[in-house]
């Protein structure tokens, strides 16, 4: 089973799925984005790309 919506933040460290430890607007700024996501109307499965300047 795949997501039905997701995003892939570009260039983030293995584990580091909302930002780095410690770095609350950047988790903010990830977790808003990924929820916007579900206000959109896509095919299932697919992943977004998204660069994170602030990580």
């Amino acid at each position: 089973m795949r997501p039905p919506r997701a995003i892939h933040p570009v260039g983030f460290d293995f584990g580091h799925s909302l930002g780095k430890p410690s770095d609350k607007e950047t988790q903010k700024i990830v977790l808003r984005e990924a929820l916007s996501q579900l206000t959109l109307k896509q095919e299932p499965g697919q992943l977004k790309d998204k660069q994170f300047p602030s990580y």
